[in-house]
């Protein structure tokens, strides 16, 4: 079924920019042409494709669309397949979409930090990284956030 140029476009936006507001998506819509997308227009298409307000790494709150309606394809990048990443001083824990928690792991027991990491259990959406050490857990986040952003 083929999508409308406009949602196709808003699906594009959400993908391509960190959008916060409903003001801000409808001036990259202006800017691509569609001058005269409306709040409530907007609001009806968000709901439609799945989209959510979740906070990025910076903290803000930005539109993204269901992390379980996307699915990896060969043209994702492997940075995109992080959600999100979290510590409680203890363990990190790594957010990834749906199927791909595995690669993520296998990205991180192959690169520098393994030597920071006593073990790394991956889920379907999940990893769970136990560090050598506790005090190396932020320094463990750090580093993921710098490979997957």
């Amino acid at each position: 079924m083929k999508q409308s140029p406009l949602i196709q476009n808003i699906k594009e936006l959400l993908k391509e920019q960190q959008i916060r507001s409903h003001y801000e998506l409808s001036y990259y819509l202006a800017e691509r042409g569609f001058e005269n997308t409306s709040q409530p227009q907007i609001s009806r298409i968000l709901k439609q494709i799945g989209a959510i307000n979740i906070k990025n790494s910076n903290g803000e709150s930005v539109y993204t669309i269901k992390h379980e309606l996307m699915m990896p394809t060969l043209d994702t990048q492997v940075k995109e397949l992080v959600i999100n990443t979290h510590t409680n001083q203890l363990i990190v824990m790594i957010e990834t979409i749906p199927g791909s928690a595995d690669i993520i792991a296998r990205v991180i027991e192959t690169s520098p930090m393994k030597k920071l990491i006593l073990a790394t259990i991956a889920g379907d959406d999940n990893v769970m990284i136990i560090p050598s050490s506790i005090s190396k857990c932020e320094q463990i986040k750090s580093l993921i956030q710098e490979i997957f952003n």
